[in-house]
């Protein structure tokens, strides 16, 4: 485990001495800036978006999702800047080995993303969600955010190719929006989406929409990773 925390420290030192990938990093807190303090200002001038207040939980659910994708989109491009120099094969063959290598690269940063997103999510929130509901939002977000940061890892080679994908695995997303948006039968289209059953859970506290957000996200995951595993 201590090789695991030193490697994860030299990883974050890595990140933040690129100025690129320390911007991407800042972005949620920038965003939650924005719904704590000028969110509520531009509602008190503008009454009239009271109105619009069946449709607060997709800010929310955007900042959710947005605090764990951009950490997990800063982990993968440095990922995949090591790819490409071949600096991870030397680090899997030392004492770190492989599992120390994903454990430093993604598992830690994942955990650190959903602690951020819940507390984020907690101070800023526009739609008054519980507590309860806050952290499984969180813990769901952070989930889907490790599908699209797969979807970079297993089919980038390099890391202007992961730029390029981030546009693609951010897809994955689009079912936040959807409930909201098509309220009949046809939304069951996108059932296919984990995103489409966190937006459900939110909209209507339905516990049961909780497993096939996981088991979807869960099953994409063990693809993904399958295809990357490959290449390191």
């Amino acid at each position: 485990m201590n090789q695991n925390i030193i490697s994860f420290k030299m990883f974050i030192r890595n990140i933040f001495s690129d100025g690129m990938l320390s911007a991407i990093i800042c972005i949620p807190l920038l965003l939650a800036a924005i719904y704590r303090f000028v969110f509520p200002l531009i509602v008190q001038h503008y009454p009239m978006l009271k109105d619009f207040n069946l449709y607060y939980p997709i800010l929310d659910l955007f900042l959710a999702i947005m605090c764990p994708y951009m950490i997990c989109f800063a982990s993968v491009l440095e990922v995949l800047d090591e790819t490409d120099m071949k600096i991870n094969r030397y680090i899997t063959i030392t004492p770190l080995g492989k599992k120390g290598y994903l454990i430093s690269r993604l598992i830690i940063p994942v955990l650190f993303a959903a602690i951020v997103s819940f507390v984020l999510l907690s101070f800023c929130s526009v739609s008054d969600m519980s507590v309860w509901t806050t952290f499984i939002i969180s813990i769901l977000a952070t989930i889907l955010s490790v599908v699209a940061a797969m979807i970079i890892l297993a089919y980038a080679g390099n890391k202007v190719e992961g730029m390029a994908l981030a546009k693609v695995s951010a897809l994955v997303m689009v079912g936040l929006i959807i409930p909201f948006v098509i309220t009949d039968s046809t939304q069951y289209v996108f059932a296919f989406l984990p995103s489409f059953w966190i937006a459900k859970f939110l909209i209507s506290n339905n516990y049961w929409f909780i497993l096939p957000a996981i088991f979807l996200s869960g099953g994409l995951i063990c693809i993904l990773y399958n295809r990357y595993s490959t290449k390191i």
